[in-house]
């Protein structure tokens, strides 16, 4: 399902990390915030999530609770999702998250989870671009994973 408000008049500290860590709390897979222009030329931002059917309760409640809206609107929606899954690479900096995805052509793609990277970053004081350009071609190469 996807639920959507929009928000005219609620401060961007309302809606910040907090708000949004309990978005995945309440069970939200995914969300965003799309600015748009609102009735009368006042700026706004769209609230979309994305959430399981049997979810939308609990997270009805708490987007009505914890923001400004009076009201939501929600829709079923239909998704495909690549098959993945996360391991972890050893390499000369540390141990790195790395998420996998197989296409439907039967292609691997590999992307190293930020969280790592930061971690790393502050760990050596190395920039999270050199950081990439030096740990993709290790973990392009990587075989043995082990399964998280």
């Amino acid at each position: 399902m996807i639920v959507e408000t929009n928000l005219d008049d609620t401060s961007s500290e309302l809606i910040g990390t907090d708000f949004q860590e309990g978005l995945l709390q309440a069970g939200a897979i995914d969300f965003y915030f799309s600015a748009i222009q609102m009735k009368k030329g006042r700026p706004g931002l769209k609230l979309s999530v994305l959430i399981a059917r049997e979810g939308l309760d609990t997270l009805g409640r708490y987007i009505l609770e914890n923001s400004s809206t009076i009201g939501l609107r929600y829709y079923p929606v239909d998704r495909v999702i690549l098959e993945r899954k996360s391991f972890k690479v050893h390499t000369p900096y540390g141990p790195v998250k790395v998420k996998q995805v197989t296409t439907p052509e039967g292609n691997l793609r590999r992307k190293i989870e930020y969280e790592s990277l930061q971690n790393l970053k502050e760990k050596h004081n190395i920039s999270i671009l050199r950081l990439q350009e030096e740990l993709y071609p290790i973990i392009s190469k990587h075989q043995n994973d082990e399964e998280e």
